[in-house]
């Protein structure tokens, strides 16, 4: 177990990858199976599991819409706040426009690397699945 000193690693799993998938693209190393399974895991990891912050809707006051702040794991699921776990499926999810919705996957630098390597990882798959 880690101390609390000293950062997690292996809260990180899907970097790895991701690093994996990019470095053997170039070569004939996987079939398509092993990048289809690579490219789950990796989704897997940026929608549940990537440390991000909340980007639950906290209030709405007039057109402003401020976003919860709290660290959360993954693109999809809340904070440590019961109402955040699933709201970003919810009633105020699908009334925003899509600049509102897509904001919280871009809410901070650690969301950002979640968002490329989920886009990265995806077409790095595709590519290594039909090469």
């Amino acid at each position: 177990m880690a101390s609390r000193g000293k950062p997690n690693l292996w809260r990180y799993w899907g970097y790895g990858v991701l690093a994996v998938l990019l470095l053997s693209l170039g070569s004939n190393a996987f079939g398509p199976g092993v990048y289809a399974v690579l490219v789950g895991l990796l989704i897997l990891f940026v929608l549940f599991q990537a440390p991000v912050y909340c980007g639950a809707i906290n209030r709405k006051r007039g057109g402003v819409v401020e976003f919860c702040r709290n660290n959360s794991t993954g693109l999809v699921l809340g904070c440590h706040l019961r109402q955040h776990k699933w709201q970003k499926f919810g009633r105020d999810w699908w009334s925003l426009g899509w600049r509102e919705k897509s904001k919280g996957i871009w809410t901070g630098a650690s969301a950002k690397l979640a968002t490329v390597s989920g886009v990265v990882g995806t077409v790095t798959g595709i590519i290594g699945v039909f090469k």
